[in-house]
């Protein structure tokens, strides 16, 4: 064991081969800007159905969006290495807290992709064969053995991508960028040039094919299966609550800090990469809102993203797909096949670049604690042949693979992917907005910051990342209490809070197993923690 545990630091093997572009798309992909608005619709307008999207995404915008993008972009610029969160808030707040958090965040990205792989399936998949009418097609996929072989397919295939290696991953994600732009892309276009008037007629003519509730009935039937009719204008609370899905247009942005030691010009890259991969999906977002709005009564689209958060479920509505976004987008189109077609493969390719990317962190996670030998040697082990951390890239598959089959194949309602992401608010976003304020300040780090390339960054008289930091640390405030406190979306972002506290009960308690294994053969991980692991 003493031989396993005691190992020189040593360069880390990775190498600086990405650029901003690569390191924006990472960002993009995370967000998935298709899944990201879909998301950002259903659980916003759903849960907050007298919420104004437009409103609820200008605010976010302002108050997460550029700050998000200056809190990950200045911490990662500064401390410009591989392993996200773990690195700056190990420095920053304490190593025990930071672990604990990069644990419950290991636990997260894993817990999430059990639900995220069967995107794969439906919406991706599903969605095709319904807007088509394939219908045997479509119940094979809604089966649970069509759901894993197509599961297992993108699980594999993004398990290939990764790898071989970082110069391997970028190559298959540059030309993939385009096509999951351009379906969101494709979607507002179709939202902009119809009129009300045609896609109420779009709407009416599916209502009578498939003896379903007409456009002028629809809000009716949902607003007495909801308890309370639908709003017909919006009001300020329900706006504030609306970014509870806003948020997700923009804010896992932050997965660009991981590959932070692999990027070209850091100082310039991890900022201008942040600052795009805000942008581009909120540019979007606001595109496809105002075309909705414009197309539909306020009342009528706050009760198709009520069905869709319930699963498309409503007595009398009989079209084979649920009124989501990218629905409303096909039948604006008047079924256009091109429409249908490109939404299917903007979301296969989401789906797929972010499992892909699963493994990327889930490395660097390890790769980081194995830096600061909090973990076995072979955490820090790098391919010469393909510069990339091959076992713990392969320990990733095992783990997703078995774990995706249990979720699909026997414990459905075990899981929940929005848990993870109050999981994440907690242990990803609030400690690392603490650390964002009080880095300027902290003395532990102070030769860090003074060699920051942002230390000159002040308005008046404050750091540009403090400011950042506070704000941002408001907005997670204000998700949280709708996440965990509020009676309208406690039970759907708030639910397995033990799984929170059991996440960081492992991290805490893997932190001190290994201090106390390093303490055993004379090593001081404090001395560690006083410096930035090496290139």
């Amino acid at each position: 064991m003493p031989e396993e545990i005691s190992f020189a630091r040593k360069a880390s093997g990775l190498t600086r081969g990405l650029s901003t572009y690569d390191a924006m798309g990472i960002g993009l992909m995370v967000v998935q800007p298709i899944a990201g608005i879909w998301g950002m619709l259903y659980i916003g307008a759903g849960l907050y159905p007298g919420g104004n999207m437009i409103i609820a995404i200008v605010i976010s915008i302002f108050a997460c969006g550029i700050t998000s993008a200056l809190v990950w972009g200045m911490l990662g610029g500064s401390m410009p290495r591989s392993g996200g969160e773990y690195v700056f808030n190990s420095r920053i707040i304490n190593p025990i807290i930071a672990t604990g958090a990069s644990a419950a965040q290991l636990i997260a990205i894993i817990y999430w992709n059990f639900f995220i792989v069967t995107w794969f399936a439906s919406p991706s998949m599903s969605m095709l064969a319904q807007f088509m009418g394939w219908t045997s097609f479509s119940n094979w996929i809604a089966s649970k053995s069509g759901t894993f072989v197509l599961c297992a397919i993108c699980i594999v295939g993004s398990y290939a991508t990764i790898v071989f290696g970082m110069k391997v991953y970028k190559t298959v994600q540059k030309p993939l960028i385009i096509l999951a732009l351009l379906g969101p892309a494709v979607i507002a276009v179709a939202l902009t040039v119809t009129t009300k008037a045609d896609f109420i007629g779009h709407w009416n003519a599916l209502a009578a094919q498939y003896h379903s509730l007409t456009y002028q009935s629809f809000t009716a039937a949902a607003g007495a299966a909801r308890g309370t009719m639908f709003p017909h204008t919006w009001t300020w609370g329900a706006t504030i609550g609306a970014m509870d899905g806003a948020f997700l247009l923009f804010v896992y942005n932050y997965f660009i800090v991981y590959v932070g030691g692999e990027v070209k010009r850091p100082d310039r890259a991890l900022l201008s990469a942040n600052v795009l991969a805000v942008f581009i999906p909120a540019f979007l977002g606001l595109w496809t809102v105002i075309g909705l709005y414009r197309i539909m009564s306020f009342s009528f689209f706050g009760a198709t993203q009520w069905v869709t958060l319930g699963g498309g479920t409503l007595k009398g509505y009989n079209f084979p797909y649920p009124p989501s976004y990218m629905t409303l987008g096909w039948i604006a189109s008047h079924g256009n096949w091109f429409v249908a077609v490109i939404a299917c493969v903007s979301f296969l390719v989401v789906t797929y670049l972010e499992v892909t990317l699963t493994f990327l962190g889930f490395s660097r996670i390890l790769f980081a604690w194995g830096m600061d030998r909090m973990g076995p040697k072979w955490f820090t082990d790098i391919s010469p042949r393909w510069a990339g951390p091959i076992k713990t890239y392969t320990l990733a598959f095992a783990i997703l693979f078995i774990g995706t089959a249990g979720y699909v194949l026997w414990f459905t309602t075990l899981f929940t992917g929005l848990a993870a992401a109050g999981m994440q608010l907690v242990s990803v976003f609030f400690v690392t907005g603490v650390s964002a304020v009080i880095f300027p300040y902290r003395k532990r780090v102070r030769t860090i910051w003074e060699s920051s390339p942002y230390r000159r960054f002040h308005i008046l008289g404050v750091p540009v990342l403090t400011i950042a930091g506070v704000i941002y640390l408001g907005y997670i405030l204000v998700l949280l209490y709708f996440a965990f406190i509020d009676s309208a979306t406690r039970d759907v972002t708030g639910k397995n809070m033990i799984s929170f506290v059991v996440a960081w009960i492992v991290g805490i308690a893997w932190f001190l197993w290994w201090r106390r294994q390093n303490a055993k053969v004379g090593v001081d991980v404090g001395i560690t923690y006083g410096q930035l692991p090496p290139d």
